[in-house]
């Protein structure tokens, strides 16, 4: 157990640092661009596809997906640095 503590210890000593030495903190210029409305045909045509499927109204994303994949991921990564450590 003390092997692994230092071990993580002393690569985070040694990457954060270098990480942090090629960090470009160069201002990034930002374009902010107005979205167009939507004309009234295309809410008509979405109107009519709505009341067809109820179930778009419970529509609510992928995002339980997202942060469940992407979580497990890390889990993995974090186990397999635990063990190959």
């Amino acid at each position: 157990m003390l092997l692994r503590t230092a071990s993580l210890a002393i690569g985070l000593a040694i990457a954060a640092p270098a990480t942090l030495a090629y960090a470009d903190n160069t201002p990034v210029a930002a374009e902010h661009v107005q979205a167009p409305t939507p004309s009234a045909q295309d809410t008509t045509r979405y109107q009519q596809r709505e009341q067809k499927d109820q179930k778009a109204a419970d529509y609510k994303g992928g995002d339980l997906v997202v942060v469940g994949v992407s979580g497990g991921a890390i889990l993995v990564i974090l186990l397999l640095l635990l063990i190959l450590i």
